[in-house]
């Protein structure tokens, strides 16, 4: 999933990520990136530093003097050390989290600037992101983000806003029950929401909620080997288990190990 933070210059998309990253640390959400700062004298933009988001430090990322041979975007000079960090962070980011990428624009639609690492990982259904894109260049990239999922909220809409602090974190999972099962859980199906990046152990342990529906599933701590589990219509994999990641929309389907002769 791709939320997409947008308005003109200056309209404040950095306040508005600072309230969202506030909110995300306050339910323990896990997020990674970083902000791009302004850095002013004399209400002159001289620049912007780039802030991590986990390290809470910061360093030159864009200035307005730079040696000919540094990328350039509009009136601007990346500082090669900045900009290196900025996709060292992106390339490192775990898959648990949010990233944040403050921002992009001109320069990565040509593929430079950010763009080498980010499109490594931008297209992965399986993890959520958050980038800033001022809304004169947005247009040229939502067909680069096709066919992910994408929700484009402008900085002035504050319901918009309020969903992105709400939802990224969190992703939702359905459980359908197969055979006897559906005596043992009650129900056909189930849906649970639970944090982005969670393990299919869990989620298990979450829908066995008595002793009784443990047992059918557990036996010490391990799945039972008459359970038989797919994921989106695939067996569950040995060598991932119950550490199996679970995704956003994911299909989760318990059947008993049928016998026959």
């Amino acid at each position: 999933m791709i939320h997409v933070l947008t308005g003109p210059v200056g309209s404040g998309k950095t306040t508005a990520l600072g309230k969202i990253i506030r909110s995300w640390r306050s339910r323990d959400v896990g997020f990674d990136g970083f902000l791009s700062l302004r850095v002013t004298e004399a209400e002159e933009t001289l620049g912007y530093d780039l802030f991590e988001l986990k390290g809470e430090k910061g360093q030159p990322l864009l200035r307005r003097t730079g040696r000919p041979e540094w990328p350039r975007v509009g009136d601007f000079y990346f500082i090669p050390e900045g900009l290196s960090r900025a996709k060292e962070i992106i390339g490192l980011s775990s898959a648990g989290d949010i990233l944040v990428v403050d921002e992009i624009g001109p320069i990565e639609l040509e593929g430079g600037g950010l763009w080498p690492p980010l499109s490594q990982i931008l297209l992965d259904d399986r993890r959520r992101f958050l980038v800033v894109i001022r809304d004169s260049a947005l247009v040229d990239f939502l067909p680069i983000f096709r066919p992910a999922r994408v929700e484009v909220v402008s900085v002035g809409d504050p319901e918009g806003l309020t969903r992105i602090q709400g939802e990224p974190g969190r992703i939702s999972v359905k459980f359908k029950f197969f055979a006897y099962f559906r005596e043992v859980f009650a129900a056909k199906e189930k849906t649970l929401a639970c944090q982005s990046g969670c393990r299919l152990g869990e989620i298990l342990n979450r829908i066995c909620d008595s002793p009784e529906r443990g047992d059918e599933i557990f036996d010490s701590g391990r799945l039972k080997p008459h359970l038989v589990i797919m994921i989106n219509g695939i067996p569950l994999s040995p060598l991932t288990g119950l550490e199996a990641e679970l995704r956003d929309g994911d299909v989760v389907s318990l059947f008993p190990l049928m016998g026959g002769g």
